[in-house]
């Protein structure tokens, strides 16, 4: 039942990020004339900029002990990065978002792996 819901929490946070993606595009697209590359390269742009600073909340909650937070922080930032893949540009720029990916997978199953422990 609970991988279920971790599961369904992901999809519904990737949905939530494609949707959030549309909005940028739409924001841009009222505020100058660029063209649709540009615009979908500064959307994406801003979605990776923003799993960073998630990352770093991330990390910064998991030294002050609020490994609750830091999961979540760490799990958005995951489901971002894996949406990002999908609309690479450039194979350069997915094997950089996949390591990424690999990187918090890592992350996530050692927190996990500590909190388990601690029960």
């Amino acid at each position: 039942s609970s991988g279920i819901n971790a599961e369904y929490g992901v999809y519904g946070e990737f949905c939530a990020i494609h949707m959030m993606r549309e909005q940028v595009e739409k924001e841009l697209t009222s505020l100058h004339s660029v063209t649709e590359e540009r615009l979908a390269d500064c959307a994406e742009r801003i979605l990776l900029s923003f799993a960073c600073a998630q990352i770093r909340s991330g990390l910064l909650d998991e030294e002050y002990g609020n490994v609750g937070e830091c999961m979540k922080r760490f799990q958005l930032s995951l489901a971002i990065i894996a949406g990002l893949i999908g609309d690479a540009r450039s194979d350069s720029d997915r094997q950089e978002l996949i390591k990424y990916e690999n990187r918090l997978n890592l992350i996530i199953d050692n927190l996990g792996r500590r909190r388990f422990a601690a029960l």
